[in-house]
């Protein structure tokens, strides 16, 4: 089984996606980023777009992200975003 974080999807209407993941992979200025269990610390900003997630169940998710921002820490990775939309 593999290693899981903390993961938060939130807009300022509430929360998007919450629950336990073993990979996310969005996108920032600078690039793809992927992000595992024991991930360094790190804040991001995020352009519009779409990030992906492996769930701790193994099923994939999207969220179709308006601008916001990431935040790595701890083993937990919160993504704050003006509007985001779980998509199949």
């Amino acid at each position: 089984m593999a290693k899981c974080f903390s993961l938060r999807v939130i807009t300022a209407e509430g929360t998007v996606l919450e629950g336990q993941a073993e990979y996310a992979r969005f996108e920032t200025a600078e690039g793809s980023v992927g992000v595992l269990a024991g991930h360094a610390p790190m804040l991001c900003a995020l352009p519009e777009g779409i990030a992906r997630f492996r769930m701790e169940d193994g099923t994939e998710k999207r969220a179709e992200l308006s601008s916001g921002i990431a935040n790595v820490r701890d083993n937990t990775v919160t993504v704050l975003a003006d509007r985001a939309t779980l998509t199949d």
